[in-house]
């Protein structure tokens, strides 16, 4: 009996992502309205709910910070600002756009300059301030769309898959086409074409709107070729404890150029991750597993046997009920891993289980054909139902 076999590659996404500024300093200039020294708290009436970015910087920082993020939505030419270094205005301006995903409009370059006790900041900006309120109206359009789907914004853990779901079942991996909007949520969301980066800000700022905390990472990933690029993800934190959440990696192509979801990347602790991604822009310590999609499903195993078979069981009648492509499930360890593929594929013990399947449900599946992929770093096998 012939079984299909699906390889599916992960695509990196890449971010650039080299903050530039320039400028002199001079003596020091705090605006009227602020005191030198003044404890900087966050905003909370502009930009994102959670800024984690602005609870690491000082306090002269912090300052520059909330100065520009007051003004800079109406793009203007230049904003007032306090006297900071080099480093520290790169520190601000790398701070401003990983917190506020909704700064879609803003470039990659800034500049500040003093002259006499003047300081200001400017930076460069991506559209027109005429297209502006129509893009912004765009996105807000889109987040009150998935906003309203939600099925249940209490649950956090479900709230979040639902949101990872619609970013990857309406965005394709694109590289910056060098208008930029690739890195931003306006691509991803608006254009549905994005690198990581425009991936990582869409969940970020779907997130923000859900009122769960949330905050891009970046750093370096391996794929499966061996190759090391420059990448964002996202940390979360659901239900009281941080994960990792990989959106760009959950959407790769098949070989045959086939869009796929996947889950491998879905709420991982710091170890899972660590296998395949390096160079923490911050590391959030992720140790917990209950919130793993795997785990969380009951897709995750210990040991492979008849306990393990009759939950597959389980998982093809609900994913057949619910249209899903795949069946995704986990192991543990590599000993239950090699159990499982051993019987399922090689003794091709999966074609037993979808029987079994076949009589929990009216869903109409084929029972001798499937496809099936192996991601064996990760333990995990994907089984793919043929519908008839």
């Amino acid at each position: 009996m012939k079984k299909a076999f699906l390889k599916v590659a992960g695509f990196i996404l890449i971010a650039v992502l080299g903050f530039m500024v320039f400028g002199f300093y001079r003596s020091g200039y705090i605006p009227s309205e602020l005191n030198e020294g003044q404890v900087q708290t966050e905003l909370t009436d502009v930009g994102s709910p959670y800024k984690f970015y602005f609870s690491r910087l000082d306090n002269e920082e912090k300052t520059a910070y909330n100065l520009i993020l007051k003004e800079i939505y109406s793009m203007p030419g230049s904003i007032e600002i306090n006297r900071i270094s080099y480093e520290q205005a790169d520190r601000v301006f790398e701070a401003l756009l990983n917190d506020n995903p909704d700064l879609f409009f803003v470039g990659r370059r800034c500049s500040v300059s003093t002259k006499g006790s003047k300081t200001t900041f400017s930076v460069e900006y991506t559209v027109e301030k005429s297209e502006y309120p129509e893009m912004k109206k765009q996105i807000d359009g889109i987040c009150e769309t998935v906003m309203a789907s939600f099925t249940d914004i209490s649950d956090e853990w479900q709230t979040e898959l639902e949101i990872h779901d619609y970013i990857i079942d309406n965005c394709e991996y694109q590289l910056d086409n060098g208008n930029g909007e690739q890195s931003t949520v306006y691509g991803a969301l608006v254009e549905g074409k994005a690198a990581c980066e425009g991936y990582s800000k869409a969940a970020k700022l779907l997130l923000d709107k859900a009122g769960i905390f949330s905050a891009v990472v970046s750093g370096m990933a391996e794929n499966e070729s061996g190759e090391v690029s420059p990448h964002m993800w996202n940390a979360v934190k659901i239900d009281g404890n941080y994960y990792y959440l990989d959106c760009t990696w959950d959407d790769p192509v098949s070989d045959d150029g086939s869009d796929s979801k996947t889950y491998f990347h879905f709420n991982l602790d710091r170890e899972s991750l660590s296998q395949t991604h390096s160079d923490f822009s911050y590391d959030f310590e992720c140790n917990s597993t209950s919130g793993n999609y795997f785990v969380r499903t009951g897709a995750y195993f210990e040991a492979y046997g008849d306990g393990c078979k009759d939950r597959i069981v389980e998982l093809i009648a609900d994913a057949a009920e619910n249209g899903r492509d795949y069946v995704y499930i986990r192991f543990a360890n590599e000993k239950a891993y090699g159990d499982a593929v051993e019987d399922l594929i090689e003794n091709e013990e999966i074609y037993n289980l979808l029987k079994r399947a076949k009589k929990q449900t009216d869903a109409d599946f084929s029972t001798t054909a499937t496809g099936y992929f192996e991601q064996s770093e990760r333990l995990i096998i994907a089984f793919v139902p043929k519908y008839e």
